[in-house]
């Protein structure tokens, strides 16, 4: 069910950078005109975003329960680094040969180059791909739940680390050290520790009285940051409708949490939630400029439609042709020498 749900979260921030904007751009006439009442919905698409953190926390916990550090961050980068890099290197491509939207600056070698560490952003250059700004929010998470790996996996520690993020978050802003600021995300924080959270209900098969301690704690946070989240964003929707869909999808991790849609195995949902990634990395770069060129000569509805279909294809195609090698290829470099002469033939 989360690999749908992953999906769903991606389709909602194509929508909203297809159609949420008030200008002309990608279209070159308005969304709001040619778009009255998809526009409408298309204005609350950064929500996937808010649920992709949520659902990352799940499964990061998940993923790096019994795992030493060595192995954690292998995982972790085997999973974001093959295809950002091409992605990095695709979309730089199309903004320098394709189609050019107006008011967008020119992506230069050396920008690329810096951005295929996914440091970019701490180092101070620009991203080559406007969404590539949540992968260095992932990357924090990753780096202080670390040390929860590296003392070892278990209810206890996972659930202290919970709630000293969650204070750690609280106090950090007003601390005055611009580090732990950076290292704490408090303004993203709450959706991690919910998605945490949600897979230690998982575990314990039910909600125990500590997790949803957690979960409300959480959830509170959340909507006192969820103002600071719309104006840093740019997002001026009504906040009650935010909050009354980020707590349908804190509903819905419960379910999931407590098994109430293990039922629910259809067998598309794994090829979902493998393009899911690839999706949201190149459809802004590819498909605001194809939606700039053709759009009036193909008309709205048939560009629409025509360019996520082509979106969707290409991620796929992506996440089958080139991830699936790129990762072998390099999880055979990072293996020790020892396990490496394992695999090779007698």
């Amino acid at each position: 069910m989360l690999d749908g749900l992953r999906l769903l979260a991606a389709l909602s921030v194509v929508l909203f950078h297809y159609l949420a904007g008030s200008g002309k751009i990608p279209w070159q006439r308005t969304a709001v005109a040619l778009f009255p009442t998809l526009h409408k919905v298309a204005e609350f698409g950064w929500l996937g975003v808010v649920f992709f953190f949520m659902i990352s926390g799940f499964v990061i916990c998940m993923s790096a329960w019994g795992k030493s550090l060595q192995k954690f961050w292998q995982g972790r980068i085997l999973r974001l680094f093959p295809l950002y890099w091409v992605a990095v290197v695709l979309s730089s491509a199309a903004a320098r040969l394709g189609p050019q939207v107006p008011g967008e600056p020119k992506v230069t070698v050396g920008q690329m180059l810096t951005n295929l560490t996914m440091l970019h952003e701490p180092l101070g250059v620009n991203s080559v791909d406007n969404v590539y700004w949540t992968l260095w929010i992932e990357l924090r998470f990753y780096l202080i739940f670390s040390l929860v790996v590296l003392l070892g996996t278990g209810y206890r520690r996972v659930a202290t680390f919970c709630w000293i993020w969650a204070l750690g978050s609280v106090l950090a802003p007003a601390s005055g050290i611009p580090l732990l600021d950076q290292l704490l995300v408090p303004r993203w924080a709450p959706f991690f520790i919910a998605g945490i959270a949600f897979y230690l209900v998982r575990r314990a098969g039910r909600i125990e009285g500590e997790t949803l301690g957690i979960l409300a704690l959480s959830w509170l946070l959340m909507q006192h940051r969820l103002p600071a989240i719309m104006e840093g964003e740019g997002h001026g929707i009504n906040w009650k409708v935010c909050l009354a869909a980020i707590t349908v999808m804190y509903a819905l991790m419960g379910l999931i949490s407590l098994g109430k849609l293990d039922w629910i195995q259809w067998r598309w949902l794994p090829v979902a939630g493998a393009i899911s990634y690839p999706l949201y990395l190149v459809h802004q770069s590819l498909g605001v400029r194809v939606i700039w060129r053709w759009n009036e000569q193909w008309g709205p509805w048939p560009t629409l439609l025509g360019v996520i279909a082509g979106v969707v294809l290409i991620a796929w195609l992506l996440q089958r042709l080139l991830e699936r090698p790129l990762t072998r290829l390099l999880r055979r470099l990072m293996d020790p020498p020892a396990e490496r002469s394992q695999h090779l033939p007698a």
